[in-house]
């Protein structure tokens, strides 16, 4: 081979190895799998939070647990109400807190049921402030009430008051099982007979408005009992929903309806 005949085969081997290496830098060939900023963010470890926990703070099952699910929307079929005046009356026969009735479990693997009236009628009734009911010894019974102790449901109803437009997180952490239901939709959904307290959430936008509110509890055998229903607004930290934005069931007088 000649001298001239090298050369020429020298340049066509380095031309040969820049196409290469361009390649490799624009086209990405040498790792196809590497994410690229701005998408999946979430594999790639970036802003992205859809698989991360949810803000509600030791729950075990949220919903809406990431920027990119869109909140459920449910609408009131009533406005809010005005704030009541606390000197109105009387702070234990006042509106604000959620009616207790109780019911009897007859079967002691029986979960809550979708329609709490094929329990029958309630044994008993009783008013609470709100749900805010630590870890307590199933045995001395459920806070309000004559004594229940095990194999028992109780159904709390009334309304929630929401006065400010805004995506809230609503979370119920119990033991045993319970479910939330606005506006007759169940909502969330954790019924169970539970080894330790567990808390599941939904995210959910509300417009403002009275929101008819019922939240069903069931307590098996024991030995402990527990019963928080608690929220976050846009994000906010979490905390137990105050009886103030809780109003008891209006009783309709039956001769009239009003």
């Amino acid at each position: 081979m000649t001298r001239l005949h090298r050369s020429l085969a020298m340049v066509s081997v380095l031309a040969l190895a820049a196409g290469c290496g361009n390649k490799n830098k624009d086209n990405q060939t040498d790792n196809p799998d590497q994410a690229v900023d701005g998408e999946s963010g979430d594999a790639a470890g970036g802003d992205g939070d859809a698989a991360g926990p949810s803000r509600a703070r030791g729950s075990t099952a949220t919903r809406g647990a990431g920027r990119n699910v869109a909140a459920r929307k449910v609408t009131a079929k009533k406005p809010p109400r005005a704030a009541p005046d606390p000197d109105a009356g009387d702070e234990d026969t006042g509106p604000n807190g959620l009616l207790a009735e109780a019911f009897e479990l007859t079967d002691p693997d029986a979960l809550l049921p979708e329609d709490m009236t094929t329990l029958g009628e309630p044994g008993e009734s009783f008013e609470v402030p709100n749900l805010d009911y630590d870890e307590i010894d199933a045995s001395e019974g459920f806070p309000g009430s004559s004594g229940l102790e095990a194999n028992y449901a109780i159904r709390f109803s009334g309304s929630l008051n929401i006065t400010e437009e805004a995506e809230y997180e609503l979370c119920l952490h119990s033991d045993d099982g319970s479910q939330l239901l606005l506006e007759d939709m169940l909502v969330i959904d954790n019924n169970g007979i539970h080894e330790a307290p567990v808390e599941t959430c939904e995210l959910l936008y509300l417009p403002p408005g009275e929101y008819m509110l019922e939240i069903d509890y069931m307590q098996g055998s024991g030995p402990l009992l527990a019963m928080h229903f608690a929220w976050s607004m846009n994000g906010g930290d979490k905390v137990i929903v105050p009886p103030e934005v809780l109003f008891k069931p209006v009783e309709v007088d039956p001769a009239t309806g009003e």
